[in-house]
């Protein structure tokens, strides 16, 4: 199954927020591992809060691991394609 892999990075202001598309499987596995190592905790949402399973506004399946930290957030999409 093919997934787009997109980053997500919510600074404490809008100049310093940015998305990065396009990472492959391993990029992200790498993002996921540095940040849990700096201290970040990766939490994975596959349902929203009515119990119902993610979905892109494509309609795709969709998978996101939040790392969150003091006043950071960093999101991570996996959409299946």
């Amino acid at each position: 199954m093919d997934s787009l892999i997109n980053h997500r990075f919510i600074g404490p202001n809008p100049a310093t927020r940015y998305v990065t598309a396009g990472l492959t499987s391993d990029e992200a596995c790498r993002l996921i591992g540095v940040n849990t190592l700096a201290g970040f905790e990766p939490v994975v949402h596959t349902r929203n809060a009515r119990g119902e399973q993610l979905r892109s506004r494509d309609g795709n399946l969709l998978t996101v691991v939040a790392l969150t930290g003091t006043g950071v957030m960093s999101a991570i999409e996996f959409e299946q394609v």
